[in-house]
């Protein structure tokens, strides 16, 4: 959804409440989305092995 914003405010980012929307920019427009809902999503293998991936090479050493 394309947003018009009154005239003080010229542009939101992120979320100002938590009702599931946050607003952000997108070439010039101001878009409010729905928040993603990853509510009992399961990982898959390729995901698992990129996070451990990730958090070795830049996680903070414990």
């Amino acid at each position: 959804m394309i947003a018009e914003l009154i005239i003080p405010i010229e542009e939101l980012r992120g979320m100002l409440r938590k009702d599931g929307y946050y607003f952000r920019m997108y070439k010039g427009k101001q878009i409010v989305q729905r928040c993603p809902n990853r509510k009992g999503h399961v990982k898959t293998e390729a995901e698992q092995a990129n996070q451990e991936r990730f958090a070795a090479e830049y996680g903070r050493p414990t």
